[in-house]
């Protein structure tokens, strides 16, 4: 595996040495704690990130403090929440996962973003791509750091649909027959979790995503930066006409979006709403493949490893994952090549162990399309650039010395040294790197090749009330059970869509207080809020 992935990694090093250096002799003090999930072979990775560090920096001592990734998110925004009460002891979590909790308690990167770089010949933003990092250029705030580039996507094995005889959907009716025509062959068509977290913050949680997106498209006419608005940039909102055709035609690039409008639009025109006929559309599918082919009764007692389990034992044919599957999927192959038996990790670090597996061909196709009432355009899906890791906000010394750790970290030679560490434990990238002067190579280059890019759902607005809103946690519970009742058949579309629209319109006040706007704002939108 790792002939295949990192064969630059030692010349990288050797070439991005010289500027390391100038880092040396720094005199940063302290403890950097590294609190992310644990998943194969990132212990050793950030381990040996953490050696390299502070051989250069002796005042430093970097701990590796990794968590289970079941009760994760729960455990990292708990983190925030008793902030002012308790300063945590970590400082690298997956901010991501906190929402709104994190706000004005981690590191604004933009104040780090045009410095000088030590383990890098320029500035931060050079070493990476910065385009792709999830900041806000109005706000002036970027806190979290992502190295590697994702896509959301189906995955299915070749070889039973070579047996059924089907070829892979381009639209939601042509996938519900492909599932059809599986099931009656005798597999099981998905091997999707149906748990809470599944909903909230993986597989099914992207799917709420990418279809409630379909769906809303056109919103960003009400949302985007209108000429007078705080957030105007006549260079940019002057020139952006609105286009469904284009993927890309509502990316941060092209057009401002202003929040306060979203709000007005939800909470006092009533131009947006979340009971729309689009939803309906959506969540009306929705039902007629989950749970019948994703394991009926079983779905919503099946985790993440369980549905990965039935996908590599042959049970069950396609899988919905990232990108990053296509190492794991290597890692596995190379596994039966020798014998072995496949080792899975459960979120709660317990490991499940597969004897007797068999070989098959991998296959991809991206979200397919629905149509009907409401659809707005086709299909996107996540692509973002992934990693999200926010450090906590301490005080002006501690934040300096994590900054620079982030920038060893997203260094050449910070992350070569992450990469090798990670797959001689086992492990596989999440995505292709964004750091500058890292490539794949081999196979794992070649599937990642052969990805269509879609376009990404998850900027803007156009998928805020997909799940529960600002993933306020009393939101995404009432969703969850709702949406299970959906699709169990206890209530109709049009039961569920009330609902929904109730559900959103309730937390939503918690939610803008979060960002600091309030009701009052709402009547000015052209206003930067105050949150008064």
């Amino acid at each position: 595996m790792k002939t295949r992935i990192l064969a630059l990694v030692l010349a990288l090093m050797m070439v991005f040495g010289m500027a390391s250096v100038l880092a040396e002799g720094d005199d940063f003090e302290g403890t950097i704690t590294i609190s992310l999930y644990s998943a194969k072979g990132v212990q050793e990775a950030w381990e040996a990130v953490g050696a390299a560090y502070m051989a250069k920096h002796p005042g430093v001592k970097v701990v590796v403090d990794l968590k289970p990734q079941d009760g994760y998110p729960d455990w990292v925004k708990a983190q925030f929440q008793s902030y002012y009460d308790v300063l945590p002891e970590a400082d690298i979590v997956y901010g991501n996962l906190a929402g709104n909790d994190r706000t004005d308690k981690v590191i604004n990167y933009f104040n780090y973003a045009y410095d000088d770089d030590p383990y890098y010949d320029g500035e931060w933003n050079e070493a990476i791509a910065f385009d792709m990092q999830n900041k806000d250029v109005i706000t002036g705030m970027w806190d979290c750091v992502s190295v590697t580039g994702v896509q959301v996507l189906w995955f299915y094995n070749a070889d039973i649909f070579a047996e059924v005889g089907v070829e892979p959907p381009t639209t939601w009716d042509e996938f519900l027959d492909v599932c059809e025509k599986i099931e009656a062959a005798g597999y099981q068509a998905l091997a999707v979790p149906g748990t809470f977290n599944s909903f909230w913050a993986n597989q099914m949680g992207w799917i709420a995503q990418c279809y409630a997106d379909q769906t809303t498209r056109s919103q960003i006419e009400i949302v985007r930066a209108h000429e007078g608005d705080y957030c105007y940039d006549p260079d940019v909102d002057g020139k952006f006409v609105y286009d469904p055709t284009d993927p890309h035609n509502d990316d941060a690039a092209n057009v401002n979006n202003n929040g306060v409008r979203f709000w007005k639009a939800f909470l006092k025109d009533g131009t947006i709403r979340a009971d729309s006929d689009g939803m309906k559309t959506v969540w009306s599918n929705f039902a007629k493949m989950f749970p019948k082919y994703a394991g009926g009764e079983n779905f919503y007692g099946t985790d993440g490893t369980g549905a990965k389990t039935l996908f590599y034992q042959g049970k069950a044919a396609i899988w919905l994952d990232g990108s990053w599957f296509f190492g794991d999927y290597l890692n596995t192959m190379d596994t039966i090549d020798k014998g072995e038996a496949v080792e899975l990790e459960n979120a709660d670090g317990t490991t499940v162990s597969l004897e007797g597996l068999k070989k098959f061909a991998l296959g991809t196709f991206a979200m397919p399309s629905m149509e009907g009432a409401g659809i707005e355009a086709p299909a996107r899906t996540i692509e973002v650039a992934t990693g999200f890791l926010s450090a906590i906000k301490k005080d002006a010394d501690h934040d300096d010395m994590v900054v620079d750790f982030m920038m060893f970290y997203s260094s050449p030679e910070g992350y070569s040294t992450f990469l090798s560490a990670l797959i001689d434990a086992g492990g596989t990238p999440d995505g292709l790197p964004l750091v500058k002067g890292i490539e794949l190579e081999g196979e794992l280059a070649t599937m990642f090749s052969n990805i269509t890019y879609i376009g990404n759902c998850q900027k803007g607005f156009c998928q805020a009330l997909a799940r529960g809103i600002g993933d306020n946690q009393e939101a995404l519970r009432a969703w969850y059970t709702y949406s299970m009742d959906l699709l169990n058949g206890k209530i109709t579309v049009d039961e569920w869509a009330e609902l929904h629209q109730a559900n959103q319109t309730k937390y939503a006040p918690d939610v803008m207080a979060s960002s600091k706007i309030s009701m009052n704002d709402l009547d000015n939108p052209q206003n930067e809020p105050t949150g008064n």
